[in-house]
């Protein structure tokens, strides 16, 4: 089931559990002609809304800290290791009709969403990564998947956009 506005997911607290060079990702993208980049840490959050399905969430690393939770509008933390949070505007999301990934960053940013899923393959194929293409229906290849999500040469300029909620 996919991730809707309105929804409500469970997010993993910003401690050392969560916050490792694992799930931590570089994103590069083209934006008006110049390289860009940002980290992100990728996490699997749950949809309370959606009986606790699991959905892969991407955030901007520099948000990903407790004061910036803490001080976060329509968040919730829920004791030491995880946060309520209700899906807006602020988020955007990608994927197929039945399974998407969510990426919460600075809208300002415009990579294009096959970059997640590029950069997550390129991370070595840690079990998170294959956790979350499975998430996504995409199974696991590697070969496969990195031409797949590597796409054509024109990469760095076209691609899907994120959408936002």
């Amino acid at each position: 089931m996919p991730v809707n506005k309105g929804d409500v997911l469970i997010i993993p607290a910003p401690n050392d559990q969560n916050k490792t060079d694992s799930n931590k990702t570089t994103i590069h993208w083209q934006q008006r002609w110049n390289e860009r980049e940002g980290d992100y840490y990728l996490l699997v959050a749950k949809n309370k809304s959606q009986g606790y399905c699991q959905v892969p969430f991407y955030i901007q690393a520099e948000w990903y800290n407790e004061q910036g939770f803490d001080s976060a509008r329509s968040m919730r933390k829920l004791g030491n290791d995880s946060y309520e949070l209700t899906i807006d505007s602020r988020h955007q999301y990608a994927g197929k009709p039945e399974a998407r990934f969510v990426v919460w960053h600075d809208k300002e940013r415009k990579p294009y969403a096959d970059r997640f899923l590029q950069s997550s393959l390129l991370k070595q194929g840690t079990d998170l990564v294959k956790e979350v293409y499975g998430l996504l229906g995409l199974g696991w290849t590697p070969a496969a998947k990195l031409y797949e999500a590597t796409g054509t040469l024109g990469q760095g300029l076209f691609g899907d956009a994120l959408e936002t909620f």
